[in-house]
């Protein structure tokens, strides 16, 4: 994360010129439009009326059921039983020659390869009554899906196909089980590509009660509480729609996020970084109303920074708020305005930190009277009684209201050093300690989003046919309807059952738990760290110990020595497998485990880490010597590089400094022209050899042949380590020789870093002597999710937005309950459904993690400097 308070570059200003993904786009417009209509739903499947485009008519319906949906149904009816419907649609259909004629271009084939929501439809209802038939329970998924599907509002869908679907749904009905949807939520719901796929596009409630609470004219303070990945810090460009926003953040690629954002659907902002006062604050073109216009291209060529009339949005760093604040206010009434102030609580957890006397001038000279203080991890508004009474104090007829939100839409599983799932069930033998587990969690419920829900629906089965719940808390009593089943309400109920599980029946609870569970992340048993494979004869199939296989054949041994032991370990039981380093090999044998999107390894000592990983990918060192002398050999060369462009730099300003000065005598000087020649005939002289120079430097850099046997996960890398591994989805870089000879050629880049690029590996550090164009080539590669895996300081804890599908979290970082949340959030921030993980290296994060923390520093610190002197 960069904390560090100075003016934008060139080179983040062009990263906010360049456009959103056309999908990113759509959802920015939905949120902009949201702010008038918080009920907004919009969804880009086309039915067949919105594929035609042709305008609709009871009659036109009738004749394209007829055309294109008529046989189907009829297969339909001759293959499966379905006496139930009553459905007809007339046959005599008289429609315009123009329409006939614009139809013969698209047949049936046409509109299924098109992918006509209504043919959607219709293939699901033949799934539904091909696995019923079959007697596969894999019919109430279908059904689940149907039920769901039929009521997203794509515009203008066939009502003769709805009615048949209804029809069928309805016949079901009574045949459909909701505790069968809940035990089998995660193939039926979590991993049914359908349910997302086709979902509409709309706000989450979040957004939506905060754009409500910010229509009442009078001043307020509003803590935003919502998980990390459902949009907060998108929030703004809606507020935008009515007030004038100032958006206030610590972490700079944040604000640079939402910049890039705002401009591609056209917002007004402006950037207040590292200001000294209004003087340094710079409109992007959009907002400019008083410019001069270059010549030549008839463009904005010098803003006039000082008119921020039309700006919207102005995006500022912690010490440029009040110069920020000032600036909109001159165009501004306060009432119009509201401050945004993105991750509060950023430095918090330090006794002292170079921010907390700016943040307490910022809270204390504030003039705005409406904030919003927007976190994942924010204190709640019972603990932040010192600065709600300020704000009260400031701000008489101010109200304060929390938007509190805990949308679960996927799971990102916890998973211990030992390659299991954690979850509260599976943490203590002592029940006292679940039941503390379980009050913490239901007041923090973005915890939701970390239980796995495969293992929670395992539980849920066990718990209720076992009866170890009373009547009232069974699934069918929990679950009436359909509509009542989500993710988020299963994981609810997980936490209610556990919370009332009958007395005296939790020893047996705790001890099936822990004899039937099993490693999420398989050992990796074919080879060795070192790259030795072992012998056939000592593995039993791919990823399956002979510890695994033991425990397998022997479970009554099994339960026997678990009830005769004590349990030494709170996060499951040892095994000669059990040694913590589950999946830590992750440039070898174990790199196989990282499967659809990049990896962030998170730690305090980076360079550590970049060396541990070095070693251990075994690289020989005949390889190791020949790149390292390529390195130094390219190193060289850029040296010189360098100081050639520094000093063909130096003649050109100073060629145009002279310029300068002659064009300012004029006619003064009569040889103002003949000097002004022979200085550039001169220079034009030295450039071309300078240049020469460079062109005969830069063909004798050379060229970085990297074997892809080191190289994670390309096809010769798991061909050596994971042969016999599962290889569908393993992830691996795809880094451009351009962008790697580019690495090469930078002088402030450890030899080691150029190494792990040639890996595919990056690494994020923040430190003032860090190259900033390495920073930004890493940055642009992260963003691509080109990267195989990213090495990041625990400054980029918050706020780093880029796609990561796994984590880790290094032993060596000594992190807060909240800190550890915000970690966790930048993994499984895509909006697809893909397998996710967080991999502790030690346990006692996730202890502390779900145990509620008596002493919060952020909270004592919050309420000392969001408080007026």
């Amino acid at each position: 994360m960069d904390l560090i308070q100075r003016k934008l570059t060139k080179v983040e200003w062009d990263t906010t010129e360049i456009p959103v993904s056309a999908t990113e786009k759509k959802v920015l417009e939905l949120i902009d439009a949201g702010y008038e209509n918080v009920n907004i739903k919009i969804n880009h499947f086309n039915s067949l009326f919105s594929f035609l485009k042709i305008e609709y008519s009871k009659e036109m319906e009738d004749y394209l059921y007829n055309k294109y949906f008529h046989e189907k149904i009829q297969k339909l009816k001759k293959t499966y039983d379905m006496s139930y419907l009553t459905h007809s649609v007339s046959s005599n259909i008289q429609i315009k020659k123009a329409d006939m004629i614009r139809l013969q271009n698209n047949t049936i084939d046409t509109i299924q390869t098109n992918e006509i929501y209504e043919t959607v439809l219709l293939d699901r209802l033949d799934c539904l009554l091909n696995a019923y038939k079959n007697k596969n329970e894999k019919w109430q998924s279908y059904y689940f899906v149907l039920y769901k599907l039929i009521k997203n509002s794509v515009t203008k869908i066939s009502k003769h196909v709805l009615q048949i679907i209804q029809s069928t749904l309805d016949h079901y009905e009574e045949k459909i089980s909701t505790s069968s949807i809940v035990i089998n939520a995660y193939e039926f719901i979590e991993r049914n590509s359908d349910l997302l796929k086709y979902n509409d596009l709309s706000l989450y409630e979040h957004q939506k009660k905060i754009f409500a609470l910010s229509k009442i004219s009078k001043p307020k303070l509003l803590l935003y509480i919502a998980p990390t990945g459902t949009g907060k810090t998108l929030t703004p460009i809606g507020l935008a729609k009515q007030h004038k926003i100032i958006f206030v953040c610590a972490a700079r690629h944040v604000g640079l996020a939402l910049a890039r954002s705002a401009i591609s659907i056209n917002k007004k902002i402006a950037f207040a970084f590292g200001c000294n006062d209004a003087s340094d604050i710079r409109l992007h073109y959009f907002s400019a109303k008083e410019y001069t216009k270059n010549t030549k291209s008839g463009g904005i060529w010098k803003v006039d920074n000082s008119v921020g009339d039309k700006v919207e949005i102005i995006i500022s760093d912690i010490k440029s708020y009040l110069s920020a604040m000032y600036y909109m206010l001159s165009f501004n009434t306060r009432e119009d305005v509201i401050t945004y102030w993105d991750e509060p609580t950023i430095t918090m957890d330090y006794d002292s930190h170079e921010f907390h006397d700016i943040i307490q001038k910022n809270w204390t000279e504030n003039l705005i009277p409406n904030m919003i203080l927007s976190s994942a991890t924010l204190p709640k508004e019972d603990e932040l009684v010192s600065t709600i009474s300020d704000f009260k104090n400031k701000f008489p007829d101010a109200f304060i209201e929390s938007i509190i939100s805990h949308d679960c839409i996927k799971s990102i599983p916890l998973i211990n050093k030992n390659g299991y799932v954690v979850l509260p069930h599976n943490l203590y033998e002592d029940y006292d300690e679940v039941l503390s587990v379980v009050k913490h969690c239901e007041n923090y419920p973005t915890l939701l989003r970390y239980f796995d829900l495969k293992e929670v629906c395992q539980f849920i089965k066990y718990v209720n046919d076992s009866d170890f719940i009373q009547n009232s808390y069974k699934i069918n009593r929990r679950f009436i309807s359909l509509d009542d089943i989500t993710m988020q309400s299963i994981k609810q109920y997980y936490l209610k059952i556990l919370g009332n599980i009958k007395p005296g029946t939790w020893g047996s609870i705790y001890i099936y738990v822990k004899s039937t569970s099993s490693k999420r992340i398989l050992p990796n048993n074919h080879i060795d760290e070192k790259g030795n494979k072992f012998k056939k004869s000592t593995s039993i199939g791919p990823g399956v110990s002979h510890t695994q296989k033991k425990m397998q054949t022997e479970s009554f041994n099994v339960l026997t020595r678990i009830n005769s032991e004590m349990i030494s370990s709170n996060m499951h039981n040892n095994s000669p497998d059990d040694l913590g380093n589950s999946a830590i090999y992750i440039t070898t044998k174990d790199a196989y485990t990282l499967t659809d999107g990049p990896t962030i390894f998170l730690a305090n000592d980076v360079e550590k880490v970049a060396k541990f990983y070095i070693q251990q990918s075994h690289i020989p060192s005949k390889i190791m010597e020949t790149i390292l002398e390529t390195i130094q050999y390219n190193n060289t060369i850029n040296e010189k590089i360098g100081r050639l462009e520094k000093d063909m730099e130096d003649m050109l300003s100073k060629t145009t400094q002279n310029d300068q000065e002659d064009d300012g005598k004029g006619k003064k000087s009569k040889n103002n022209n003949n000097n002004k020649n022979d200085r550039e005939m001169e220079n034009n002289v030295k450039i071309k050899t300078i240049k020469q120079e460079l062109e005969m430097l830069y063909s004798m850099v050379k060229v970085v042949n990297f074997n892809e046997t080191f190289v994670p996960n390309k096809p010769a890398h798991f061909t050596k380590w994971a042969e016999e591994m599962d290889n569908k989805r393993v992830f691996t870089s795809n880094i451009d020789n351009n962008i790697i000879e580019k690495i090469m050629l930078l002088n402030n880049v450890s030899d080691n870093w150029k190494i792990l690029l040639l890996m595919g590996i990056g690494v994020f550090v923040n430190h003032e002597n860090m190259d900033q164009d390495y920073v930004e080539i890493m940055k642009n590669l992260a963003d691509k999710q080109l990267l195989y895996l990213i090495i990041a300081s625990s400054d980029y804890i918050y706020g780093t937005n880029y796609q990561f599908c796994h984590g880790y979290l290094s032993k060596d970082m000594k992190l807060t309950q909240e800190k550890i949340i915000q970690a966790l959030g930048r993994i499984g921030r895509n909006n697809i459904q893909q397998d996710y993980s967080i991999r502790f290296r030690d346990n006692e994060q996730i202890i502390k993690l779900f145990n509620a923390e008596i002493e919060k520093p952020e909270i004592k610190n919050m309420n000392k400097l969001f408080c007026s002197l």
